[in-house]
């Protein structure tokens, strides 16, 4: 199992209409808020600690997200440790490509499979793989 060590965990509103599932990267949108990551080269906020339903939404419940330090994240297939991050269009993570931008390093519990999950040293400034 993954394990995260927080440095910083921010709170965010979600985009109107929009949810949000741990474990997953986000990105910034309109005034202050944060919606899924859509597209591999996406500048991320940051990793959603806890999923943000759409009913949750409605009541006004906002978003945790890890800005800095370790996180789990979700991986859209096989990352070994020691590993550059980047991510997959649905804001799960993956080993990445050359001209992909890295998120992160994996630093713990490798991922095998979808949907296991990493521990992963955040860089949300997002630099090129080389």
């Amino acid at each position: 199992m993954a394990t995260g060590n927080f440095v910083l965990d921010k709170g965010y509103k979600v985009a109107a209409g929009q949810i949000v599932t741990k474990f997953r990267a986000v990105k910034f949108s309109a005034a202050e808020t944060v919606t899924p990551v859509t597209a591999i080269g996406d500048r991320i906020a940051g990793v959603v600690q806890f999923s943000v339903s759409a009913a949750e939404l409605l009541k006004g419940k906002g978003a945790s997200v890890r800005v800095a330090g370790i996180t789990e994240a979700e991986a859209s297939g096989a990352v070994a440790v020691g590993a550059a991050v980047g991510l997959a269009a649905d804001g799960r993570v993956k080993t990445a490509a050359i001209g992909e931008r890295i998120v992160g390093t994996c630093v713990g519990h490798p991922a095998t499979n979808a949907g296991d999950r990493i521990s992963l040293r955040l860089d949300t400034d997002g630099i090129l793989s080389p």
